[in-house]
């Protein structure tokens, strides 16, 4: 074939004239080449994306579980100051006990032993990794009346989940005073999330500087505590 040589394309419609195209060889050999790069360009792009999405997935559940040891060590760190702050509080309150008087006052008598503050029960922690609490805020509204709001997660994936949830005030001494709380503010059934706005009054007897913190109860249908922490009142004021 001479190296003029050309091919005639024919393109033919109805009821139009014929129309010839004239093409050199040369012009069908940059298209196939054109084409079997673009394949080829097509080919890594899928391969490295697939590459680049399977890494994007590693690192996805490497930054998860970074993100729940970091979480873990946050409700550490808070249980240690909580401990710490009911510590000094016992020992301020200790020091604020009057002594013995001057010479020839009567001596007061001994205060009656006081039982020691069980910390290992204020801050025992229940946790079935099926709800997860946020954004736990209280508000004193007044000097006896409480605002409380949370959000209530649901750490399962394919499950709605329902129950009731409960507060209790911890006083300074670490002794539970149960308030009176509106019962349908704390009822939910959620499949992925809610908030949770309750209010109530402090029990009788208790005053807001004897106030230490809330405890928080959540319960499923069956009764079950599948969660259950206590939040220091000074932490959680807004």
């Amino acid at each position: 074939m001479s190296s003029k040589a050309k091919y005639n394309v024919l393109m033919m419609r109805d009821n139009t004239p014929v129309r010839r195209y004239r093409v050199a060889p040369v012009w069908l050999k940059l298209g196939l080449y054109f084409l079997l790069v673009l394949m080829a360009v097509a080919g890594a792009g899928g391969y490295f994306g697939l590459a680049f999405w399977r890494e994007n997935q590693a690192l996805h559940e490497e930054h998860t579980a970074v993100m729940r040891e970091l979480r873990e060590a946050h409700i550490e760190l808070e249980r240690l100051k909580n401990i710490e702050q009911i510590l000094k509080s016992n020992a301020a309150k200790e020091a604020a006990e009057p002594g013995a008087g001057g010479q020839g006052a009567a001596k007061a008598p001994p205060a009656p032993p006081q039982p020691p503050v069980d910390l290992t029960r204020i801050f025992t922690r229940t946790d079935l990794q099926q709800v997860r609490v946020d954004n736990m805020q209280a508000r004193i509204n007044g000097e006896r009346h409480i605002q409380v709001v949370f959000n209530l997660n649901n750490l399962q994936t394919e499950d709605a989940i329902a129950g009731v949830a409960s507060l209790v005030v911890v006083a300074n001494d670490g002794k539970d005073k149960q308030p009176q709380l509106n019962e349908s503010d704390l009822i939910f059934q959620i499949q992925r999330f809610k908030q949770i706005s309750t209010s109530f009054g402090l029990p009788a007897g208790l005053t807001r500087g004897e106030v230490f913190g809330l405890r928080l109860v959540i319960k499923n249908n069956e009764g079950q505590v599948i969660f259950s922490d206590v939040y220091p009142l000074a932490r959680i004021l807004s």
